[in-house]
């Protein structure tokens, strides 16, 4: 077995997309396009075995506050194992039983490392990063779908569409993306708890993957954006960009999030990866929270043993839900909220 490492994507193998399988992306073509709008000193991992692909994982350096889901803030220079964009997805695939060989040589790495987005147990103490909200899409129409929700959830979204009744939704491509939907992406960002990188606008308008970009405006005034890619079965939810000073007179944030599942049902996906952050409301929609682990090593010997004792206090510490959104046979008169 040996490790080979590259710092372009043009020197990837087409083995890197096969190991890659449906995460699209930690693909070559998206990897590529992050290198030039998103470059912070990526590199690329393979492991070989008798000139096949076990083991991929990309790289890249980050000043990240490494306390984001604590009451503590410490931002420090690390090496983080993931997909240079903040996206819910892995940033390594590994064939079964090299798992251990991907830790050891991502431990071996000089100065802090974090593994973010793990859906993967590795061989090592983990903790939580942000959980991944995902929804199973079962129902041919919305109608439908709401006609599943018990009353207390069916009502939250009717109040929040009554808000919506004059707003203008479109699809645009990407090439259609405008600095005005950038600036409400920049919004969201800034009100962030847990920010890691921020995209430019490039990354949007020349975005490679099947996108469309949900749009929403109401007498000229844009109200906001969602930004979605098509995964074959499943759509995922990327990035999202609204007015704070016009969420509540609108419900934006939630009536975009009802429009991905509107969109998802017309165009029969089989699953929503709504992402993470905001869990609560995703929840309320019907989704169901998926753990995504999280790794912290330092080649410090000391700072290593340290950081993996405490490892709590760098941990996301998800809260205990029961939320009943669907009826499972019961009737609305059944239900209290």
């Amino acid at each position: 077995m040996k490790w080979l490492t590259v710092n372009c994507t043009e020197e990837l193998p087409k083995q890197w997309d096969q190991l890659a399988g449906e995460n699209i992306f930690l693909k070559r073509r998206f990897l590529q396009h992050l290198e030039t709008v998103n470059p912070c000193q990526q590199t690329y991992n393979m492991l070989l075995e008798t000139d096949q692909l076990k083991a991929a994982y990309v790289d890249y350096r980050l000043k990240p506050d490494i306390f984001t889901y604590s009451i503590f803030t410490l931002k420090i220079p690390v090496t983080i194992m993931g997909i240079p964009c903040s996206v819910a997805k892995e940033g390594f695939s590994v064939c079964s039983g090299y798992e251990k060989f991907v830790l050891a040589h991502f431990q071996a790495k000089k100065g802090a490392k974090l593994i973010l987005n793990s859906a993967l147990g590795l061989p090592a103490k983990g903790g939580n990063t942000l959980p991944s909200c995902k929804m199973e899409v079962l129902w041919s129409s919305f109608n439908q779908y709401l006609e599943s929700l018990r009353s207390p959830y069916r009502y939250r979204i009717k109040k929040a569409k009554k808000k919506w009744q004059d707003v203008k939704v479109d699809y645009i491509k990407p090439h259609a993306f405008d600095r005005d939907y950038y600036q409400l992406y920049e919004e969201v960002y800034l009100n962030s708890h847990a920010k890691l990188e921020k995209l430019n606008f490039e990354f949007f308008q020349q975005q490679p993957l099947p996108s469309i970009i949900i749009i929403a405006t109401h007498k000229e005034q844009k109200l906001g954006f969602a930004q979605v890619v098509d995964n074959g079965r499943e759509l995922i939810f990327l990035f999202i960009g609204f007015s704070h000073k016009l969420n509540s007179t609108f419900d934006i944030y939630l009536n975009l999030l009802l429009e991905i599942i509107d969109f998802a049902i017309d165009n029969r996906f089989k699953t929503i990866d709504l992402g993470q952050t905001a869990e609560e409301t995703k929840l309320k929609l019907g989704s169901e929270l998926f753990t995504k682990g999280m790794y912290i090593s330092h080649s410090n010997f000391l700072l290593d043993k340290l950081a993996n004792q405490y490892i709590n206090l760098f941990s996301y510490q998800i809260p205990i839900y029961d939320f009943r959104v669907f009826k499972m046979g019961e009737t609305d008169e059944n239900f209290t909220s």
